[in-house]
């Protein structure tokens, strides 16, 4: 009978078998590892832009053809004291107020008014968030983390974040979750201290310049009695009613001009000549303000074909967007 010869691995070819499944292995897992960092850095960047547009809106974007107006600036008048504002407000004040008051989750000595209209000046602003969508944690508690999920318990929930001269500047702690100041490693955006990080709102995105603002009015005229004014010219002026950037109702006055006797027929309207705003009008945040047609009297009587009587207070809405609006407007007044 014949030998029967035996066949199979030696334990040196095993070994290296072994060997190049753990180097594919290694190789793999540096690979998904690279991956993974990157989709959180990707993350973190895409958190940074809902982070802008909860805060200045997104004007590039339209509702019904018209620019859409949006976020806390446009609603408050003023930047976010700390990333918690964009979530949530803190208690209820006491004792219960009309409209409804709460302390800031930033600072409990700093008031934030829900979403109304004031009778006085006919602005519309408050609080009406949470501008940021999260889903709550196990706690119920909503936080707004980084992409590496780093978070330090704070308002800020992680970021490295403030809000000064008309500028927002937000940084992530990167992959290694500290704030590598001088000795820069992987915060996103890159600086060794957060004032020279690049800046995610500036004043142009929310700023607008009133100086030389202009624009023109066309005066409707519903009644069906007779011409109106009634008797000799007008003077008249605009006025503006606005949040300042520390969030207060203020009001500016356009230059004043003069509407003619019996300039707008019956049953018809015009447009007049461009209205000005002087050259100290201020620069105020954008949103949507309030105006009124004033005759420049005494008594400042809204204006209603006449200056002898002051009739309801009414108000016009105007939306304010920043640098990319053109710089006129147009607007209707009633005259009843």
């Amino acid at each position: 009978m014949g030998t029967r010869c035996a066949s199979g691995f030696s334990l040196l070819e095993m070994l290296l078998v072994l060997f190049l499944i753990g180097l594919m292995a290694s190789a793999g897992l540096m690979l998904t590892e690279g991956v993974e960092d990157q989709a959180k850095y990707d993350e973190t960047k895409r958190r940074m832009e809902l982070m802008r547009r909860a805060i200045v809106g997104d004007p590039a974007r339209t509702v019904n053809g018209g620019p859409e107006i949006s976020g806390f600036v446009a609603d408050m008048g003023r930047l976010p004291g700390c990333l918690a504002e964009l979530l949530e407000t803190g208690a209820e004040e006491t004792p219960a107020t009309d409209p409804r008051t709460f302390e800031s989750p930033c600072d409990n000595t700093v008031t934030l008014t829900e979403w109304h209209i004031d009778a006085n000046t006919g602005i519309a602003s408050g609080w009406r968030g949470p501008y940021l969508q999260v889903m709550p944690d196990r706690d119920g508690a909503r936080r707004f983390r980084d992409g590496y999920g780093n978070d330090d318990n704070s308002k800020n929930f992680g970021w490295n974040y403030s809000a000064v001269d008309s500028v927002v500047r937000v940084q992530s702690a990167g992959v290694n979750g500290i704030f590598d100041g001088a000795v820069y490693v992987d915060d996103y955006p890159a600086g060794a201290t957060l004032s020279v990080v690049p800046a995610l709102v500036n004043e142009r995105d929310y700023l607008v310049d009133l100086q030389g603002w202009r624009g023109r009015i066309l005066f409707r005229n519903t009644n069906t009695a007779s011409a109106l004014p009634n008797g000799s010219a007008v003077q008249l002026k605009l006025r503006l009613h606005y949040l300042d950037e520390t969030g207060n109702a203020q009001s500016t006055d356009s230059d004043n001009f003069e509407l003619a006797s019996g300039a707008v027929p019956k049953n018809d309207s015009r447009y007049f000549d461009e209205i000005t705003f002087p050259d100290s009008a201020p620069t105020i945040p954008w949103g949507v303000r309030s105006v009124q047609v004033l005759c420049n009297d005494i008594d400042e009587h809204v204006f209603d074909g006449n200056c002898d009587a002051e009739f309801e207070n009414t108000f016009r809405t105007l939306a304010l967007l920043p640098y990319i609006q053109p710089t006129t407007f147009h607007f209707i007044w009633d005259i009843q």
